[in-house]
């Protein structure tokens, strides 16, 4: 292999891995408030370190999870989940019908793309509610554009 080709190639491999930590940013908890949108995902991520996690299901049905959330080793998203609803997806927002819940958690590794639309990729660790695991029965990866101005 000539020099020339040798160099290219390596400038390519250095792109292809390095590019991305370039245009991504560590999570922190000044970065991450907000509302972050998705296909049929909702996050509400407060200033005040509360969470709101609204799945869509179908066209008319909803879950969703309260709780509160931290964020670890600036790429690690945990959010504790203390009471949870399923509905019509018309009373998602509404405040009623919540049940309290155990030893409930959302953990993802996560990065924030502070570009021209910020968006903040989430990758599932662990999903346990009341105490069960998911078993990778989850999305790899969660793309979520921020809604918030």
């Amino acid at each position: 292999m000539s020099v020339v080709k040798r160099n290219t190639l390596f400038l390519i491999v250095c792109v292809f891995f390095f590019a991305v930590p370039l245009f991504s940013a560590n999570i922190s908890l000044n970065n991450i408030s907000g509302k972050w949108q998705g296909g049929s995902y909702l996050f509400v991520l407060g200033r005040n370190y509360t969470a709101s996690v609204i799945i869509y299901i179908n066209t008319n049905e909803a879950y969703v999870f309260n709780g509160i959330y931290t964020v670890e080793n600036r790429d690690f998203l945990r959010i504790n989940i203390n009471e949870m609803k399923s509905g019509p997806r018309s009373q998602a927002l509404s405040k009623q019908g919540f049940i309290r819940t155990a030893s409930s958690r959302f953990t993802f590794f996560a990065s924030i793309d502070q570009g021209k639309a910020r968006k903040l990729t989430l990758r599932p660790k662990e999903i346990i509610i009341d105490g069960k695991n998911s078993d990778g029965y989850f999305e790899k990866e969660i793309v979520l554009m921020s809604q918030s101005r």
